[in-house]
């Protein structure tokens, strides 16, 4: 039995789409698990490869399902609707919305300023920084990668004064221990593929679509006090953008 009723007057191809879609719904399919083939479903269900990969393209840009070359297609997360990072830190949206999360200190490094890092940071090449890589987890399961880079000049000394990075948000280490207040934030944001060492940490493959969010900040003096990249697994967030316009 096919689950399909040939004698409804709603095309098949409809039909096949409510199925998938409510086997997804349901949670009968769960997050992250592989689902039937194109192959498997044509014969399931009588239809053709060319009618099945329609309906599985549809859910696929809607979300719901996602592919991975040469291992099949897999149910979506749930994704995690995030403002952009000058609204409110991630960690605080994540404990808002009642997530567990948790930061992973990678490491810590003093390097010299190259030419990409002096434009973003408007510093001279060669200039000191201190270089923090944290990867951020969500239910136990690797959700960012977070690389923060700071002029030494503006925090002298901060790995040394036992800062805990895992615990403490960035913005609130350079508050309190420097007086360095947030004033504006420039956010870029574009889409990019997993490099080996950030599939690695995010447990994903390789080339696999991350969002890269970055951020330059400026304090009330307007210097630029930290210029941080972070990249979000793909299937596992949405960056929801509001405007409000005054007339």
């Amino acid at each position: 039995m096919t689950g399909l009723n040939l004698d409804s007057p709603c095309p098949l191809y409809v039909q096949l789409e409510k199925i998938l879609r409510k086997n997804i719904e349901k949670g009968i399919w769960k997050e992250d698990a592989r689902i039937p083939s194109e192959n498997e479903l044509s014969r399931e269900y009588g239809l053709s490869r060319m009618t099945v990969r329609s309906v599985l393209n549809k859910l696929a840009q809607e979300g719901l399902i996602y592919r991975v070359p040469g291992k099949g297609t897999f149910v979506s997360s749930n994704k995690i609707i995030s403002k952009p990072l000058s609204q409110m830190g991630i960690r605080d949206q994540l404990e808002k919305m009642g997530y567990e999360n948790e930061t992973k200190l990678i490491y810590t490094d003093t390097v010299e300023c190259d030419i990409k890092l002096a434009r973003k940071l408007k510093v001279n090449i060669g200039t000191p920084l201190y270089k923090i890589k944290r990867v951020r987890s969500v239910n136990d399961e690797p959700f960012s990668i977070h690389l923060s880079y700071i002029p030494k000049q503006c925090c002298e000394g901060i790995f040394e004064r036992g800062y805990d990075f895992e615990r403490m948000q960035l913005c609130d280490i350079l508050k309190e221990g420097y007086g360095i207040e947030r004033n504006q934030m420039v956010e870029t944001l574009e889409i990019v593929n997993a490099r080996p060492d950030e599939a690695q940490l995010l447990n994903v493959d390789e080339n696999y679509p991350l969002i890269h969010l970055e951020n330059t900040l400026y304090s009330q003096m307007g210097e630029v006090t930290e210029y941080s990249s972070v990249l979000f697994r793909g299937d596992r967030v949405k960056i929801e953008i509001k405007n409000t316009y005054s007339s």
